[in-house]
Parts: C-alpha cells; structure tokens; sequence
C-alpha cells in the first residue's frame, strides 16, 4: 500500500510503483526509484526518475542527487518514492527531505514516517548515512 506522508510526498514499494500503469486513484505526478532496477510497467501520464541506491551506508554524492531528485518533482506535483518494499531506504528519503526542507528534524521526521508507515524499518546504516549527509 501507497502511504501518504505529507502533502504531495508519498512512499511505497514497487509493486505499488507498478500497479500505476494501470490505476492512479492518488494523482501520483512523479515516480522515483529507488531500486537497484527500474520500474517496467509505466503510466504514460506519470514521469518517473531512475535513483538506485544502496541499502545501507551511501556516499553523500548519491543522498545530495536524491535530494535534488526529490526536490524537482515534488515542485511539480505528487510524488511516490518507492524502493523494493517500501522498507528502508524510500521512508528515509522521505525523512530525510523532511529536514532538508525545514519541516523538523531528521530523527522526528522518521519518527513520523514510521508512524504513518509502521513497515518502515530503514537500516541503521542508511539512517547514519542521512545523519551524517544532513550534518555537514
């Protein structure tokens, strides 16, 4: 399931990412992988952006494209940020922009995801990674 988590941020895995070729009952105007691969099946009316990353610690280069990632799209409408299940690393995106963007901290802005999000359970060497991302 497609978890709203803000206005116009949603998160989700895959499968949900999929299933949008054949019904967007949320307006979703904006995909962004996070998988190690794309996803296949495409709404023609939805742009989707291709960001693998790691499960785990990620080099700051790749946190600062997301970001931007995250960043051009939302302007433009609803996003869905999806990785393989909507585990780790989309919920931490997630937060993780939540910060960059002045909402509140990282860690309440996770606090939160999980919240709306009780699957979520992103790995203690990705939340380091955005810790440290988000430090300097």
């Amino acid at each position: 399931m497609i978890t709203k988590i803000w206005d116009r941020l949603h998160v989700g895995g895959a499968k949900d990412a999929e299933r949008l070729s054949a019904d967007n009952p949320l307006g979703i105007d904006a995909v962004i992988t996070l998988c190690p691969e794309p996803i296949r099946s495409k709404n023609p009316r939805i742009n989707y952006v291709h960001a693998p990353m790691p499960d785990g610690a990620v080099e700051t280069e790749i946190l600062e494209s997301i970001l931007n990632a995250i960043a051009a799209q939302i302007r433009k409408g609803t996003l869905l940020l999806n990785c393989s299940a909507g585990f780790s690393r989309s919920p931490c995106m997630a937060a993780m922009w939540m910060d960059a963007v002045g909402y509140q901290s990282f860690d309440a802005a996770l606090r939160e995801v999980v919240r709306r999000r009780p699957v979520a359970d992103p790995s203690p060497a990705l939340v380091n990674s955005v810790r440290d991302f988000l430090r300097r």
